[in-house]
């Protein structure tokens, strides 16, 4: 082996030396930053954590606090029904009822559902828009026959706009329904 054949020998093997270490020196700074990354992450929440925390929130009377909570959720989530469900009972609760009517009516383009279509209803006779709450107690019925609620509220509107024997049809399948349900025996007892 010339001279010169060491040189570039030793020349390569120092260039491999250094180009080792520098590699090794990548995996020790790699893996502390991967970790201080992952520490910094905060993970969200669910929007199932989120009602928990709006529901707990309206239970100890904090309506406004269960409010932002709630829009906060249909923020970060627009395609979760429940959400929009419950701030819209809250915007009813708190007068806001367009505001109310909006939600549920989002509500339900994403998810049919005859507990949304009867809070829906109940919030137009409050505004005394008897007809578009008819048809949605009727759409209620569509997806569930069996809620004594619906037909009880039904009967009501029928009450309501002068229908009287409709209403006690109604109050009679509510107690075929659920025989307990005194607020319908009371009102079937007024009406004969």
């Amino acid at each position: 082996m010339t001279i010169f054949q060491i040189i570039m020998l030793a020349a390569a093997a120092f260039f491999a030396y250094q180009v080792y270490v520098y590699i090794q020196g990548m995996d020790e700074e790699a893996e502390p930053a991967f970790i201080q990354e992952n520490e910094a992450i905060e993970i969200e929440p669910s929007p199932d954590e989120l009602i928990e925390e709006a529901d707990k929130a309206y239970m100890d009377g904090e309506i406004e606090v269960a409010r932002k909570r709630l829009e906060e959720i249909v923020s970060r989530y627009p395609d979760f029904a429940e959400g929009m469900n419950k701030l819209a009972f809250i915007l009813a609760k708190q007068g806001d009822a367009l505001g109310a009517e909006k939600y549920y009516k989002a509500s339900l383009e994403l998810e049919k559902d005859d507990v949304t279509h009867n809070a829906l209803a109940t919030l137009l006779v409050s505004l005394d828009r008897n007809s578009e709450a008819e048809e949605h107690y009727k759409k209620a019925l569509e997806i569930d026959s069996g809620y004594e609620v619906t037909w009880f509220n039904y009967a009501n509107l029928m009450l309501r706009i002068g229908k009287h024997d409709e209403a006690k049809e109604m109050y009679q399948k509510v107690l075929d329904i659920d025989p307990g349900f005194e607020q319908a025996k009371e009102e079937l007892e007024n009406l004969k």
